[in-house]
């Protein structure tokens, strides 16, 4: 293939990295990183501590701030988080940026752990290696809660990397470290980061040894995320959380590390929300959304109960009531997933991707989500090429490839735009699958282009046509095939009458959609829904007023 057709795609994704969008106002996420009702430990230059290894880490109380100014030479101190703050005084380490916005560079080469921090780790001797900053209480009845990290620019944490342990030996970064990595813990905000070339760029761990094992409440926004994952391993990702309770917005996702096999987000989470963020560049999947391992009695009820080797909660004489209402409440909302107000861009050339959205399960269909996606107010762009890929699909729902039981996950899919194209001018378009060979997608109403249902049958489902998924409501979509471009080089909607005005009311199921992804990194509100995609139109400017919340 001539490799100059390939130019204008690239110089598409480039124009959207660097180019702002002339009527979007840009709010901060995060006031300026000031000290807070606590003890101010200012780190940097002409400040009152010259090292990170300066801090009492092991004896920060709630209101605590440490405040990390900006230098042009990088940190190379890791950090161990093993107090905790109050939900009104938080414990918070923040990046004072330098005169040009320069977040201070916490780099993982060469880092060194420091010695005072010996008894924070536990004698399995890999915890020290697996992230730049750490957020774990080794107590076994304890876990840390109410930390906010903003304001960094964290890098470098990969087994590709030595650090220096705390006795002063050389070592290198263990398989899967994380830029940050939380071990456990309750309501942990993660703000307005880069976070680059990391074995995972955030790492979350959820176990189910007891309460102090279990990651609640994480919020993950404003954030760059790119470059992360490992050559040739499907197991690191540019996040990978485990957690009942996350909420992820306003992050930028870029491309995984170069040959890396992860996906952008993977997570094994009760209670995801997944709203108004920017995906972007290569990876095997943007969104990895699959079942709980660890912590399966704490999600699922039916596990709580094998575990205590019973069938019925009414005859469990050692069922633990206020267990099993924290089970019930998280069984609930793992079988709820909302992913809306996102834009995702996908191009052929820069990845062997095979899907945009995987939902159920990867390792045990036992765990499954069982559930419903709702996935609406979503811009998704895809460029593929039938010779670089003879499909893509849209959705990943298996159905244990014609074993049984059948999976169980559904998908409900309305007022997304889904601009689907050949990426080379001149090429065919690689086969558009809804989804593979398992699950249910009722479809509302939704622009898409490039889709033959015939097609799919032919081409998309493993064996014959009775191995295809349930599709209903294929009547609701809006065939874009020849119509002019729903979005523009920088996937902002166009006033085109297929997409203006033609949403459909949110179902109650639905969480409101009230705001919309600004270039980069920030939010506007949006006044109403009545076009389809992530964006109005017209949309409004306002105020961005920062509020913590998990939802």
């Amino acid at each position: 293939m001539d490799m100059r057709k390939r130019l204008l795609p690239v110089l598409a994704i480039t124009a959207i990295i660097l180019a702002p969008v002339a009527s979007a106002e840009s709010f901060p996420l995060n006031p300026p990183c000031v000290a807070g009702s606590g003890a101010d430990y200012a780190v940097g230059p002409g400040q009152t501590y010259a090292k990170l290894s300066d801090i009492p880490w092991g004896s920060l109380e709630p209101g605590d701030t440490v405040r990390i100014h900006h230098r042009p030479a990088p940190y190379r101190e890791k950090i161990i988080l093993r107090t905790s703050g109050t939900t009104q005084h938080p414990i918070r380490i923040c990046g004072v940026k330098g005169a040009n916005g320069e977040r201070p560079i916490l780099d993982g080469d060469g880092a060194v752990n420091d010695p005072d921090d010996s008894a924070a780790y536990t004698s399995y001797a890999p915890m020290e290696g697996l992230a730049m900053i750490m957020i774990y209480n080794r107590d076994y009845g304890l876990k840390d809660s109410n930390i906010i990290i903003d304001g960094l620019h964290i890098r470098n944490a990969k087994n590709t990397f030595s650090y220096t342990r705390v006795n002063g030996d050389a070592d290198t970064y263990e398989n899967g470290a994380a830029c940050i990595r939380v071990q456990a813990g309750d309501n942990i905000v993660i703000r307005d980061n880069e976070i680059e070339n990391c074995g995972n760029g955030i790492f979350t761990m959820s176990q189910g040894y007891n309460e102090a094992h279990l990651t609640r409440n994480i919020l993950i926004e404003g954030n760059h995320i790119h470059g992360n994952g490992q050559a040739g391993s499907y197991r690191e990702h540019g996040m990978y959380i485990q957690a009942i309770g996350a909420t992820y917005q306003y992050n930028r996702f870029g491309s995984n590390a170069t040959d890396a096999q992860g996906a952008t987000l993977k997570e094994r989470v009760a209670g995801s929300t997944i709203r108004y963020n920017w995906f972007e560049g290569s990876s095997v999947r943007f969104l990895d959304l699959v079942e709980v391992e660890d912590a399966a009695p704490w999600y699922i009820v039916a596990e709580y109960l094998n575990e205590l080797g019973c069938t019925d909660v009414n005859n469990c004489p050692n069922i633990d009531p206020d267990r099993l209402q924290k089970v019930q409440q998280a069984e609930d909302l793992y079988r709820k997933t909302h992913v809306y107000g996102n834009f995702f861009h996908h191009v052929g050339s820069q990845t062997a991707a095979g899907s945009l959205v995987h939902y159920g399960w990867d390792n045990d269909i036992a765990l499954a989500r069982e559930g419903n996606l709702y996935f609406y107010n979503n811009t998704v762009s895809i460029q593929e090429d039938l010779n670089d890929s003879w499909r893509f699909r849209l959705f990943d729902m298996r159905n244990n490839f014609g074993g049984t039981p059948r999976s169980r996950e559904t998908i409900e899919a309305f007022n997304n735009i889904l601009y689907y194209r050949n990426e080379t001018p001149g090429e065919t378009p690689a086969y558009l699958c809804m989804t593979n060979s398992g699950g249910t997608v009722n479809f509302g109403v939704n622009w898409i282009s490039n889709y033959n249902q015939s097609d799919n049958l032919a081409n998309c489902y493993y064996g014959d046509s009775s191995n295809a998924p349930t599709l209903n409501g294929l009547d609701n979509l809006i065939d874009g095939t020849g119509a002019p471009a729903p979005i523009d080089a920088f996937l902002q909607t166009l006033d085109t009458p297929l997409v203006v005005g033609k949403a459909q009311a949110l179902p109650p199921a639905a969480k409101p959609v009230n705001y919309e992804y600004s270039i980069h990194q920030s939010r506007n509100n949006r006044p109403s829904v009545s076009d389809l995609g992530a964006m109005e139109t017209s949309g409004s400017g306002g105020n961005f007023i920062f509020a913590d919340g998990f939802e």
